[in-house]
């Protein structure tokens, strides 16, 4: 991520992140476009569904296994977690792509959109 994917290069302030939409994701063992366009993941609530084995699925900037890796992330049996990404989040630009690899996961994940500053509101 560059400098100015983070901050208004014009007057060195973040970016901002207003929340936006919360997205359930039903029990998937395989792929699933969670959403399309761009955004910025603030939270993501997952767990393993089965109880019995473990789970393991990846996050990609796009709408298949060919956009920016975004990361993976492991569950074990009946486990599940709730991951918030301050303070700007997870960016994304071409849609919000999950991909279980073994398993199965369910979850939500908590979207928001990125806004330029606003002068006069927080810091001077």
């Amino acid at each position: 991520m560059t400098w100015g994917e983070v901050y208004d290069e014009e007057d060195l302030h973040p970016y901002t992140v207003k929340f936006k939409a919360r997205v359930t994701i039903p029990a998937t063992t395989g792929t699933l476009q969670v959403i399309n366009g761009s955004g910025t993941l603030l939270q993501l609530v997952m767990e393993e569904t089965t109880g019995s084995a473990t789970a393991r699925f990846e996050l990609w900037d796009g709408r298949n296994t060919g956009g920016e890796y975004l990361g993976p992330w492991t569950l074990s049996a009946g486990q599940s977690f709730d991951n918030a990404y301050p303070p700007h989040g997870i960016v994304f630009r071409s849609g919000l792509f999950l991909n279980v690899t073994s398993g199965s996961v369910a979850g939500a994940a908590h979207i928001g959109t990125r806004i330029l500053w606003q002068p006069g509101i927080g810091w001077q």
